[in-house]
């Protein structure tokens, strides 16, 4: 760890929050009533007509019956003393035997496991270093995601697995990889005993689809096969599915299976399907992220946001499932407002984020997993010869992740995007409150009638706040300790709720949100104003900001009285590319004169707003990075956060650039920090992000999410650019020692790091 400030400890898990399943192995018997899966990806039917399901998020393989009703076994560790899973990804069996092959993430490894009847039984696992089948020269696998199993011309199986972010790391004595260029991921082939045969970067152009350069195998994550023994792969990072025969040759020597980039690693094929242009930014909507053959026939889930694009094996467009026809199965469920209607209705009305596609124990019947509501679909479609076509829904298991009347401590949550916490107002550092703002814009600054109106406005607030502290004593949160209550934006479950600490036993707090929510709510932050605003119901408190990724909108809650949240006036905002519009708006930044800075995502800029006294909240200009400041011309620019330092200087993270850029407070480019790189070395190649996607400021220090690297850093802000201090990867960690998988929207105070897993379902706390 490189330590360049002695008064800056060494980066380290605290705790987290949030419920992950424990204690169930062994476990078979009817499906409990509040039976949850937390972010399941990968399923199966056997040839038993089980159901092998990958409850990724939970680190489990829970096996089911064909009418999902009872669960059959649940899986933790395959086999006595074998390491437990740790993110089982994808599950395929083996065509011929009763085996079923699970790609292990977390372990870098793949699972075999044979089952007969009610046994289920662990065979042996491969693709590690010192897997005892592979020798010394075999490059280990590094992210295992999709599997696939083939029948190759001469008879025999082949296992292909997609090394998603696979790539070559520095070894002892080497330092970094600063001099290395960025290089391809692979797809790896095994033989069905797990021995290694070969591997691929790059698909060459067909000879009869001519194209200037191949496609080289960008974090390809799904995978599926034919009868003709064609591979399918879900190219995601490039936004594209690829078909090929695959490796047909012998595997490379010895010598060459070592590193990377090696020439010849390539493959024939073809695009099979790209992606209608870019998608709303990696982990959002409208990315291939999986693709699956069944009988002949290639479904290609959540291409379009929210359906299943069905095609021929020759590409040929087949049909779009885009909806489904429920038998209504939450109508036992207790609804406590008008939202909690809604999302029912909306889970049996339509497929939300479908993700890997099954056959099921009939020709017409399909299983789909949907890991942002933590459920798994059997689905009849009948017919794939209408453009447009409508499932039936036969069963879905998975219970909402902390319905309604559920009581317990450690509440589930269900895509927690953002966390924020409540400051004490009176030890932030004093500043001026202009009068009168240059920015505001000319039709506004010099009304007659909006300065009469912020003259009244001013006035009777003051009276109010006079008034409301002889009368009433709020105490908000315990501001008073150095680590109050947190609130969380549970996306899944479409609301907003407190965490409040004890020591570093963290509990749920009691329902904080009365005002209405919006679906694809996101990012969080407090502004404190210096002088009450028109309408605030509790003088002295702050203001809650909150981006809606969908609608393009920010809604503003209020505390009240009784310390719930409540709307402040209605959301600002409209989606569109026009002056003051949003579009894809994530995180926010707001200073104590009210400026309102907004990554403004889908429309490649920050976007500056004014709230004043009154309420109102005024558009003020629109602002992108100058690329002549930096020399980085053709790099788009997606901001994904917004900080501001004590300087009043914006720090924003430029996502798919993979860097931080710093603005002033008006918009100017300043400098920007970073490129794209693995950072496999924590000692060195400190300036190497992939997607970052959050930032906080915390005191003199910037704490920045690297979600591919899975990393936190965090760095001194200085004039001209970032110090780094520290970090720490955490990707290959269990949940209960810091593990993260998808970290989202930080919040950093008083050098506590609370970070929000979006599939994890947790939020993790560190200490610097």
């Amino acid at each position: 760890m490189d330590m360049r400030n002695e008064d800056v400890a060494a980066l380290r898990h605290v705790t987290h929050y949030g419920q992950i399943a424990s204690g169930d192995t062994g476990y078979s018997g009817p499906i409990p009533d509040d039976f949850t899966f937390n972010s399941p990806i990968g399923l199966c039917m056997d040839r038993n007509h089980h159901v092998w399901i990958c409850d990724t998020g939970n680190n489990r393989v829970v096996i089911v019956d064909r009418d999902l009703a009872r669960i059959v076994r649940i899986i933790r560790a395959p086999g006595e003393g074998v390491k437990p899973f740790l993110m089982p990804f994808h599950a395929c069996q083996h065509p011929q035997l009763d085996r079923m092959y699970i790609t292990d993430i977390g372990n870098s490894r793949v699972v075999v496991m044979d089952f007969e009847g009610g046994r289920f039984d662990f065979a042996f696992d491969f693709g590690y270093a010192g897997d005892g089948i592979n020798d010394a020269n075999f490059e280990p696998l590094q992210d295992p995601n999709g599997i696939t199993l083939v029948r190759e011309p001469d008879g025999a199986h082949a296992v292909y697995v997609c090394d998603e972010f696979f790539h070559a790391r520095a070894r002892p004595g080497q330092g970094g990889a600063k001099s290395r260029p960025l290089q391809p991921n692979r797809c790896v082939k095994f033989s069905d005993e797990g021995r290694y045969l070969g591997e691929f970067n790059t698909v060459a152009p067909d000879p009869a689809h001519p194209k200037k350069d191949g496609h080289t195998l960008y974090w390809p994550q799904g995978i599926s096969s034919d009868a003709e023994a064609n591979l399918y792969i879900a190219n995601t990072g490039a936004y594209e599915i690829l078909k090929t025969p695959g490796v047909r040759a012998a595997p490379a020597p010895a010598s060459r299976r070592r590193g990377r980039g090696d020439a010849g690693q390539a493959v024939a094929g073809q695009v099979f399907e790209h992606g209608f242009g870019k998608p709303n930014g990696i982990g959002m909507l409208n990315i291939m992220r999986s693709v699956n053959v069944v009988g002949e026939r290639v479904f290609v889930a959540d291409h379009v946001m929210n359906t299943i694009s069905v095609y021929a094996c020759d590409g040929t467009p087949l049909t779009t499932i885009a909806g489904i026809n429920p038998l209504w199965n939450h109508g036992h469920e207790h609804s406590r407002s008008l939202g909690d209607l809604v999302y029912y209705g909306m889970e049996d009305e339509a497929l939300l984020s479908p993700y890997v596609v099954a056959q099921g124990e009939a020709d017409d019947i399909f299983l789909v997993s949907e890991p942002f509501t933590s459920r798994i679909l059997k689905l009849r479609i009948a017919d794939f010869t209408q453009p447009l076509t409508t499932a039936e829904l036969l069963v879905a298991i998975g219970n909402r992740r902390d319905t309604p009347e559920r009581r317990c401590n450690s509440t589930q949550f269900n895509c927690v995007t953002s966390v924020v916490g409540l400051r004490d107002a009176r030890r932030a550092p004093a500043r001026t409150v202009p009068d009168n703002l240059p920015d505001m814009p000319a039709w506004l600054k010099y009304n007659p009638w909006q300065q009469w109106y912020m003259g009244v406005s001013a006035g009777v607030t003051e009276q109010y706040r006079i008034w409301y502290e002889q009368m009433h004593k709020l105490v908000a949160a315990n501001t008073d300790s150095a680590h109050p209550a947190v609130f969380n934006v549970d996306a899944g479950n479409w609301t907003i709720r407190a965490w409040s600490a004890s020591t570093r036993a963290f509990g749920n707090a009691p329902r904080v949100l009365e005002g209405y929510y919006l679906p694809g709510d996101l990012a969080m932050a407090m502004y404190y104003p210096r002088r009450p605003l028109l309408g605030q119901l509790c003088p002295g408190t702050p203001l809650m900001f909150v981006t809606n990724f969908n609608f393009g909108t920010v809604s503003i809650y209020q505390f009240g009285p009784q310390g719930k949240l409540l709307n402040y006036g209605v959301p600002f905002g409209i989606k569109g590319s026009g002056d003051g519009c949003l579009s894809g708006p994530q995180g926010l930044a707001i200073s104590d004169q009210g400026e309102i800075h907004i990554a403004d995502s889908l429309n490649n800029r920050v976007a500056k707003w004014q709230i004043l006294q009154t309420g109102q909240v005024v558009f003020i200009r629109n602002f992108t990075w100058d690329a002549a400041c930096d020399g980085t011309e053709g790099q788009a620019f997606m901001p994904t956060d917004v900080a501001m330092d004590d300087k009043q200087r914006l720090l924003v993270t430029d996502q798919f650039s993979n860097r931080i850029c710093a603005f002033d407070r008006d918009g100017a480019s300043l400098w920007s920090y970073g490129k794209e790189g693995y950072w496999d070395n924590e000692d060195s190649d400190e300036t190497h992000f992939m997607l970052p996607t959050s930032l906080c400021v915390d005191g003199e220090f910037l704490v920045v999410n690297d979600l591919v690297n899975r990393a936190l850093k965090i760095f001194r802000v200085g004039d001209n650019g970032l110090e780094f201090i520290s970090g720490k990867q955490f990707f290959k960690n269990p949940p209960e020692q810091g593990g993260i998988w998808m970290p989202y929207l930080l919040y950093a105070h008083q050098r506590r790091i609370y970070v929000p897993d979006s599939t994890y379902n947790v939020v993790q706390i560190f200490e610097y």
